[in-house]
């Protein structure tokens, strides 16, 4: 097998499954937050992972900003 045949299986596997992941995000996506809307409330431990922050102690008192992602 030539790595030009293993794209072609490559190719015909994701033609064979797109169709079915699209319809789940379409759907996924209906459940979705909208734009204005209020964001669900959770609770996630901040940086030392020692004390939990819940969103909704700050609804109505200061922007909230969350970043996903590691800086090291």
């Amino acid at each position: 097998m030539n790595i030009f045949s293993g794209i072609a299986n490559d190719i015909k596997t994701v033609a064979r499954y797109r169709p079915k992941l699209m319809k789940r995000q379409i759907a996924l996506n209906k459940l979705a937050p909208k734009a204005g809307d209020v964001a669900p409330d959770f609770t996630l431990y901040d940086t030392t992972g020692l004390h939990p922050v819940t969103l909704s102690d700050f609804r109505g008192r200061q922007p909230v900003a969350l970043v996903f992602g590691s800086f090291t």
